[in-house]
C-alpha cells in the first residue's frame, strides 16, 4: 500500500510492525552496532509527534553483516507479526543503494488482506573509528511503547530489548546534513528540526555538525549552502513551504497540519533559519 494521505489504521499497523522489527533486531548478537537515527528514532525514543515510515541506522558494520543480523531477526519477527496481524509471511525487497549502504523494504502480507504492511529500512556505513554519540533505551520503558502495550496493540511479552540510538544533538546534525545534501527538500526534515529545537530544546553543536559531514562512507556532496536556509530568498521559502505541504500530509493528522498551515508554516521556517544562521555565525564550513 502506498500511503498518499494520513491514514490512521495503516499508521497504527505500521508502527506496531516497526516495534516488532526493532525488538527482534536488538535481540540479535552484534545489534549494538546498529545505531538508530532519524525521524523514527525521534518518534520512539524522544516522544516525536509525527508518523515516520523509515527505520534508519548508521553502522560500522559491512552491509553483509547487517543483512545477516536482519535475516536472523526476521525469523522471529514473522512469528510475532502473525500474532498481531494474522497468518501471513514476511519478505524482503532489496533496493539499489550506494556502496557501503543498504536499503530494503520488509513486507508482511496477511493472507486475509490485499494490502501489505511495509517497513523501509536503510543502513548507512560509517567511516572507520567514527561513531556518533549514543544513548541506550529500554524498549518497554519508552512512553509511546508503554501506551501501545497498555492499549493492547503491542503484544510482545517483556519487550526489554535495548535500543541503541543517536542522541538528539546527533540526529539534529543528521538533519542538517540531509537538508544540505538531499536532491529534493523533504518537509519531514524541516518538521524534525522544528521538533528537536522547539520541543526537545536541542542545542546545535557545530563540532558535531562538521564531524557528521565526514562521518559516512558515502562522500558528502552539498546541493545547497548554509545561506539557502540562513537567509532564504522568496524562491527558497516557497520551495520549503511546498516541500512541507506535499510531504507532511502523509505524516501528520489533518487537523494538526491545518494549524501549521494557517500561518504558512512560519514557525518551521523561523526555527530552520535561526539554526543555520547560528551555524554560519559559528563558522561551520562545508567540505
Amino acid at each position: 500500500m502506498i500511503m498518499k494521505a494520513y491514514h490512521e489504521p495503516y499508521i497504527r499497523q505500521s508502527e506496531v510492525a516497526q516495534l516488532i522489527l526493532l525488538h527482534q533486531l536488538y535481540m540479535q548478537k552484534g545489534s549494538h552496532n546498529l545505531i538508530f537515527r532519524g525521524g523514527t528514532a525521534i518518534r520512539w525514543c524522544y516522544g516525536g509527534s509525527r508518523f515516520s515510515e523509515d527505520i534508519d541506522f548508521v553502522t560500522p558494520l559491512a552491509p553483509e553483516a547487517v543483512k545477516s543480523i536482519l535475516t536472523n531477526a526476521l525469523k522471529g519477527a514473522e512469528k510475532v507479526m502473525i500474532a498481531h496481524f494474522g497468518i501471513g509471511a514476511v519478505t524482503i525487497r532489496e533496493k539499489p543503494a550506494r556502496a557501503e549502504s543498504m536499503k530494503c523494504f520488509i513486507d508482511f502480507q496477511p493472507e486475509t488482506s490485499r494490502e501489505k504492511i511495509s517497513i523501509k529500512l536503510e543502513c548507512e556505513g560509517l567511516v572507520a573509528k567514527q561513531l556518533p554519540e549514543i544513548k541506550n533505551h529500554v524498549l518497554s520503558s519508552l512512553p509511546a511503547v508503554t501506551y501501545l502495550i497498555a492499549a493492547g496493540d503491542f503484544l510482545v511479552p517483556r519487550p526489554n530489548a535495548v535500543i541503541v540510538a543517536e542522541t538528539p544533538a546527533e540526529i539534529l546534525s543528521d538533519k542538517v546534513r540531509s537538508l544540505l545534501e538531499r536532491r529534493y527538500l523533504k518537509g519531514r526534515d524541516l518538521f524534525d528540526v522544528w521538533y528537536l529545537r522547539t520541543v526537545l530544546k536541542t542545542a546545535v553543536a557545530s563540532e558535531i555538525v562538521e564531524r557528521k559531514l565526514g562521518m559516512y562512507r558515502a562522500t558528502f556532496v552539498a546541493r545547497r549552502d548554509i545561506d539557502f536556509f540562513a537567509s532564504p530568498s522568496k524562491q527558497g521559502e516557497t520551495a520549503m513551504r511546498e516541500a512541507i505541504e506535499q510531504d507532511l500530509s502523509r505524516f501528520l493528522p489533518p487537523e494538526v497540519l491545518a494549524v501549521h498551515r494557517a500561518d504558512g508554516y512560519a514557525a518551521f521556517l523561523h526555527v530552520v533559519r535561526l539554526l543555520f544562521a547560528e551555524l554560519k555565525k559559528e563558522g561551520v564550513a562545508l567540505p
